[in-house]
């Protein structure tokens, strides 16, 4: 019944899937609820507080391997992830809730907060935790893959379930990207999923790193790499980036930015070279970029010279771009409606070289 009845609520062409408790019976609703966000939020239990009928709408989309929510509940009710079945479910993330409307409270370890329309937190989904709705309210919801998120030396416990602000400094920034993000999720396009993701965690991490003041909670070289990182993703495309270009945009010295880009095991020429690489490889293998022609698409990631991008491109896959699209020509003809996304291989990774 919750399947059929989820599918029955989607909308045409839309990116997102819903659930809603519109039309199922009153006394299945608690159930149905838990049943189809669980499959999304990972295993938890339904407390109702009180004796309203349940009802509630929660769409999700996901970007990469990111979910983006929203969830609009009218009842009182309780959330709660126990130990048992943080230990039973494998899936591990770190979820942000950004209240828009109402209140709710989040507890975990030991400590709870308060959210107010306008501001956020997180919480770790490998933990138990609880979140009280007191009645109406209206939230995103974002969950980010813990391995994404959690970098050597951050401190999440530290992080979790503390009050942050949505109206300024960073706080903001996120805030804004998020929203931004759900509204305009039907227009971005696969080739860009994986940079948006990217661009949104290592946000959330400065917002955190901002919160924490004195960056006692956060590695602050860990920090610098992701504003590095974020820097060349906004950047790719531009054939004058450069380490010069990265100094003056952190205002850090060549060789200090060097120092901080170590624990990555790549310097940051090889680190640009190898992201725009796989970028152009996944638009070479794009049935919606056949049409394009291989120099246009190494030109579109930053390169200058179709002979320079053709021996970079041999040399860390092993093939030629024109040899690796032919290969894959049948299978392209054949899968016009499906195309593979960053992240998605069909050969070895990229072996560093010079940009």
């Amino acid at each position: 019944m919750a399947a059929s009845a989820i599918a029955a609520t989607n909308r045409a062409n839309s990116p997102f899937t819903r659930v809603s408790t519109d039309g199922i019976k009153t006394s299945d609703r608690r159930e149905f609820w838990q049943t189809g966000t669980t499959a999304i939020c990972g295993s938890h239990e339904i407390e109702l507080l009180g004796n309203e009928p349940f009802s509630a709408d929660f769409e999700h989309a996901e970007v990469s391997s990111l979910v983006f929510s929203r969830l609009s509940c009218r009842t009182p009710h309780r959330a709660l992830r126990t130990s048992r079945l943080a230990r039973r479910d494998d899936r591990q993330f770190v979820k942000a809730v950004l209240l828009t409307g109402g209140s709710c409270t989040v507890e975990q370890n030991g400590r709870a907060t308060c959210l107010r329309s306008g501001e956020w937190a997180i919480y770790d989904t490998t933990r138990p935790y609880r979140m009280t709705i007191p009645g109406r309210a209206e939230m995103f919801l974002l969950l980010i893959p813990r391995d994404r998120f959690v970098t050597r030396n951050f401190d999440l416990q530290n992080l979790v379930v503390r009050r942050l602000s949505g109206r300024l400094g960073l706080g903001k920034l996120i805030w804004n990207m998020i929203s931004s993000t759900f509204d305009q999720l039907p227009d971005i396009q696969d080739r860009s999923s994986h940079d948006v993701a990217d661009i949104v965690i290592q946000m959330m991490r400065l917002a955190l790193l901002d919160f924490s003041g004195d960056g006692s909670s956060l590695d602050s070289k860990a920090v610098l790499r992701d504003r590095i990182k974020l820097y060349i993703a906004n950047h790719l495309a531009d054939p004058e980036l450069s380490l010069a270009r990265l100094a003056t945009a952190t205002g850090c010295t060549k060789r200090y930015l060097h120092m901080v880009f170590q624990a990555e095991g790549i310097s940051i020429c090889d680190y640009i070279l190898t992201q725009r690489l796989e970028h152009c490889r996944t638009d070479l293998l794009n049935p919606s970029c056949a049409h394009r022609s291989i120099t246009d698409i190494a030109y579109s990631w930053g390169f200058n010279n179709s002979n320079h991008f053709s021996r970079c491109f041999k040399q860390a896959f092993g093939a030629s771009p024109r040899h690796v699209r032919g290969e894959f020509a049948p299978w392209l003809a054949g899968n016009t409606g499906n195309n593979l996304k960053p992240g998605q291989t069909v050969s070895r990774s990229p072996r560093p070289g010079r940009v």
